[in-house]
Formats: structure tokens, C-alpha cells, sequence
């Protein structure tokens, strides 16, 4: 993932080198900014890195060696994981930070071989693992079966002490299985690895799974093209439907099974025979073989033909059934048409992903508001109406004056369908919404931050206020630009939703989370208290108002309100 550079592009560098202070060649280096956004370069010969062309902004490094390498990855300062690690900081004073230099320990080791139940070799199968513990979650390294089956994984970052790996091997063929001959991660064993060490797990004999076979036929007989499907126990398996229309599907886990199958002139059918799924054939016996046939009709075909004024050939839809259980996506073509091909007759609704080509995002909907219903039988082409959108841009910046980047920002329609529009601010704190209706709106901003140590900034609503409970709407018009709509928001260094200013200037704590408490005892947390702008160490403050008086005063709440309606409480000073 890469970003567009802000007036500052500096440079992180440094060297990677393994346990006996040798080069760590062809590793990774990952710079992770504030949103978890990231630029990465390889290190060279020497094991020198440079990361160049980094906007200003606090940076955490991975350092992630190539797969056959020995030694495990880890984040700067020896950190297992990134919020553990001490993040560098690149601003304009800075400028760049050279000598970044890491070490890699030498991590554990995994042998064996994969084999069939019979104990013939099974090459070209992946068996990788991964941590079992939060600690070593972010750890995978895997290899494939040589011809005589067998696998080497080196490079897992286990602990002095050991730490759980979970095994798991998946191939053309052959279910994904777990250590333990199992099919689910839950009920597998686990491997305690040591670092520096190696274990050696022997012959992992595959279960076979079941075998779903059959006949794809139409009403004129066997379907010669196309594909199959089977899904059983959270695995499925598509296979190409042979010219006298079998299929064969092999190699899944026991399970209640799903088939369908899809070809191009016919209806995508379900067994035992719909067009959406709802039966199941209990396939329970390891080493079963069952065979299941399924008759496709022929196909309806749906064609939209769209008008609006903007980009429609840059608009793409998904169409549902009418319970929302299948669904299929495509995008306007240049004669400002999408077909659908292969449905069953029946009532369909549209969603229109229109933001990009300056049209509304949502589904379709009638004078009513009411989502349209497209009734579909044979070959159906319909017209639809694509509806300007509405455009929402403002800027973001926190108590100080400096652009707030990452921060989320969500339009929430109050009425209908409550449809929600959104995006979040760039790295100069500026944003914009498109693909927004013609409708009354609330415009929220927040901030979700990643590392508890990491700077973070309290909600706001559009007018300043801190909750959704009487903050301004915005009535839209069709193809409306709405600029301007910028926002403060505070500083909120401990997390707890208030902004740290407020709560230095009313004796609360800033430096940690006291939201949920009561400094002044009116049965009034800080955080309500901070929400009505009231003082949370005055008990006796002016115009005061008990739990559940004072409902009148709050004026509109739109939808989402807090439960704070009714116990509004005068303003501090």
C-alpha cells in the first residue's frame, strides 16, 4: 500500500543482520504510519534497508525475512508485536532516521512428511503454520510437499519457553485438514515450539474426506460447459463441468452438503433444484462417494439499460434475490448497460454502487421509499433512472489547529432507511462524501485508534456537538456540493471519549481513562457530563436537572441518539 507524500518525504534506513551478525538478505521491511497504512523495500546484499519518501507521521517496523530463512520476524526493538513496539517519529524537524538497525533471532524449525492413508507420499501440498497465541499470531511460514511428500518450515518466531503452533495442510484434491487429523482448527493439536529448536512431526497421514460426483443436465439433456460446486464444513470446491456433463468434487471434509452449478444459457440452480440454496445432503462417513445430479432450466436474462447525468459506465450494481441470499455484482459497460445472465424468474432488488460516477449509493427505491422489486421472466429489459448525488467535503482539524488523518466520517441518513454514506480524512485532514442521497442527514465524526499508547481525539457531531443527541442535520438536495463542513476535534490522549483540555480544565484526569466515573456524584458520569457540556465537578451547578427531567430543550434527535435524551443538564461555564 503506498500514499501520496505531503510536503515532507523523508527516509527510515538501517541494517538487518541475523544471530551470528551476518547480513539478513531479501527481508522485508514494513513502515507502519499511524492508520496501519504502510511503505516496505527489501534489504540488500549487506543487509542495508531504506524506506524513502515518508510523509511526516509516527512509524512501528516489521521485519519480515523471506520464507527459507532461519531467523524469525519481528517488530523494531525486538517487539512481537507492533503496538509493543517503540514507533519512530518523522516530522519536519527529523527528517529522516538513519541507523534503524535490527537482529533476528534464529526461530524454530518444523520437518516432516505428508502422506495418504496408505503412506504413499502426496507432493504439492501446503502445510504452513501459525501462532496459536496472541503473542505469535502474526507469525506463518509454511512450505510445499516435495515429491516424496516432505516439508521443511523454518523461521517460526517461538518463544525460549515454547509457544503453540497450529499445523494445517491444504492441496488440489485433498480437504484442508489440522494437525490430529481433524477439520477444524478448534479440535486440532497443537505443536510447543522452541526457538532454535527443531521438531520433527513424522508421516501426516491425510483423511480422504468425501466425494461428491454427478450429472449437470438442462432440459434437453447434459450440460457441456460450465462449473460445479460442493461446499460441506466451511470448505467448498469448485471443479469445470466435462463435455458430457459430469463433475466430480474431491476432496471435502464430511458435513452437510451444498451443490449447485452454473453454465452459460441455463439458470444457476441449487440442489436439490432452486435458485437459491436451502438443501442439504447429510454426507457424514469418511471415504463416502456420493453421487448428486442436478437439472438446470433455462436461464432468465436481466438487462438494465441506465440514464443519469454523470459517469454510468463507472457505476457498478449488485442484484439480490428477494430474501437476499444470492447475489451477483457487475458494472455499467459503455453503451450504459449490465446484464445479468443465468436467473431464475423472479423479483429481484438492485444496489447501486454509484459514488464513482456521481450517482446515489443505495439500493433502488420508488416515490415510497420503498426498495423497487424488478420482476424478471425470460429475457427482461428495464430501464432505470440513476439519481445525481449529493457531494459532502469538509476539513478536520484537532484543538491545536493540525489536520486530524485517519479520522472517520459518517454520514447517517435520520429518516427511511437510515442509509449511512462515509469516508475518513487524508493526511492534510480534508475529506469528502460522495454517492449521497437527496435526504436529511447527520454528519458524525470519530477517531479509532490502534495503540493504546498512540495520540486519539473525542467525537463530534457537525455543529461541535459531542453527541448525536440534538447535533445539526443537513437537508440535501439532488447533485447538491456541500463544502465546508469542517470540524474540531479535541485531543484525546487517554481514550476515553472526552477531550483531554476539558477534562485538565474541570480537575478530571487526562492521562487515563476516568470516563465512566463521577467526580462530582449527581449520577452523572464524566463522559455524560462531557456529552452535555455540563461541569462534572459541580454538583450544584445553575439550572441543574434531576436523571429524568428536562426532556424539553433537546430539541430533534435524529436516529442513533444517545441515551441521554431526557436528562440533559445546564451548560458549564
Amino acid at each position: 500500500m503506498w500514499w501520496l507524500a505531503t510536503a515532507l518525504a523523508a527516509e527510515l534506513s538501517g541494517t538487518l543482520t541475523g544471530a551470528g551478525g551476518e547480513p539478513v538478505v531479501g527481508a522485508t521491511v514494513y513502515a507502519y504510519d499511524s492508520r496501519f497504512n504502510y511503505a516496505s523495500a527489501q534489504t540488500r546484499s549487506g543487509g542495508e534497508w531504506a524506506i524513502t519518501g515518508l510523509p511526516a507521521d509516527h512509524y512501528r517496523l516489521r521485519f519480515l525475512p523471506p520464507n527459507y530463512d532461519a531467523h524469525g520476524d519481528r517488530f523494531l526493538g525486538g517487539a512481537w508485536s507492533a503496538c509493543d513496539s517503540d514507533p519512530v517519529e518523522l516530522s519536519e524537524e527529523t527528517g529522516a532516521h538513519a541507523g534503524l538497525d535490527a537482529s533476528l533471532s534464529v526461530g524454530a524449525a518444523v520437518t516432516g512428511r505428508v502422506t495418504d492413508l496408505a503412506g504413499s507420499p502426496i507432493p504439492g501440498l501446503r502445510v504452513s503454520l501459525y501462532g496459536a497465541e496472541p503473542r505469535t499470531s502474526l507469525i506463518v511460514r509454511g512450505d510445499t510437499s516435495d515429491e516424496d511428500g516432505s516439508f521443511a518450515i523454518v523461521g517460526l518466531d517461538a518463544e525460549a519457553a515454547g509457544s503453540a503452533f497450529y499445523l494445517v495442510v491444504s492441496g488440489d484434491g485433498w480437504p484442508e485438514q489440522w494437525l490430529g487429523a481433524v477439520y477444524v482448527e478448534r479440535d486440532s493439536e497443537t505443536l510447543d515450539l522452541r526457538a532454535g529448536g527443531s521438531t520433527a512431526v513424522g508421516d501426516l497421514a491425510l483423511l480422504d474426506g468425501i466425494r461428491i460426483s454427478g450429472v449437470i443436465s438442462g432440459p434437453a439433456g447434459p450440460v457441456t460447459s460450465g462449473a460445479a460446486y460442493a461446499y460441506a464444513s466451511s470448505q467448498v470446491l469448485g471443479v469445470a463441468i466435462g463435455v458430457d456433463g459430469s463433475y466430480v468434487a474431491d476432496g471435502l471434509p464430511p458435513g452437510d452438503v451444498v451443490t449447485w452449478a452454473s453454465s452459460p444459457g441455463y439458470a444457476t440452480t441449487y440442489y436439490p433444484g432452486a435458485d437459491r440454496p436451502g438443501g442439504t445432503l447429510a454426507v457424514l462417513d469418511e471415504g463416502d462417494d456420493v453421487t448428486i445430479d442436478l437439472i438446470l432450466p433455462e436461464d432468465s436474462t436481466l438487462t438494465f439499460h441506465a440514464t443519469g447525468e454523470g459517469d454510468i459506465d463507472a457505476t457498478s450494481v449488485l442484484l439480490y434475490n428477494d430474501t437476499y441470499t444470492v447475489g451477483r455484482g457487475d458494472q455499467f459497460d459503455e453503451t450504459d448497460k449490465v446484464v445479468f445472465p443465468g436467473l431464475w424468474p423472479g423479483a429481484y432488488t438492485l444496489y447501486v454502487s454509484g459514488a464513482s460516477g456521481g450517482f446515489v449509493s443505495g439500493f433502488m427505491l420508488d416515490e415510497a421509499g420503498e426498495r423497487v422489486l424488478y420482476d424478471v421472466d425470460g429475457d427482461t429489459v428495464l430501464d432505470v433512472v440513476l439519481t445525481p448525488a449529493a457531494t459532502l467535503s469538509g476539513a478536520i482539524v484537532d484543538d491545536d489547529g493540525a489536520p486530524v488523518y485517519g479520522a472517520t466520517v459518517l454520514v447517517t441518513e435520520t429518516t427511511g432507511e437510515a442509509r449511512t454514506w462515509s469516508s475518513s480524512s487524508g493526511r492534510d485532514g480534508t475529506w469528502t462524501v460522495p454517492g449521497v442521497a437527496a435526504t436529511t442527514v447527520s454528519v458524525g465524526v470519530s477517531y479509532a485508534w490502534y495503540c493504546a499508547v498512540d495520540p486519539g481525539w473525542a467525537p463530534m457531531w457537525l455543529d461541535g456537538s459531542r453527541a448525536a443527541t440534538g447535533a445539526a442535520l443537513l437537508s440535501l438536495s439532488e447533485a447538491e456540493g456541500v463544502t465546508g463542513l469542517d470540524l474540531v476535534l479535541p485531543r484525546d490522549d487517554d481514550h476515553d471519549g472526552m477531550g483531554d483540555r476539558w477534562e485538565a480544565g474541570h480537575g478530571l484526569d487526562a492521562t487515563r481513562d476516568d470516563g465512566a466515573e463521577d467526580a462530582d456524584g449527581d449520577g452523572f458520569t464524566n463522559a455524560e457530563e462531557w456529552a452535555l457540556d455540563t461541569d462534572p465537578t459541580d454538583v450544584g451547578a445553575a439550572g441543574e436537572c434531576g436523571r429524568d427531567g428536562c426532556a424539553a430543550g433537546l430539541g430533534f434527535l435524529p436516529l442513533g441518539a444517545l441515551a441521554l435524551a431526557g436528562r440533559r443538564r445546564a451548560r458549564s461555564a
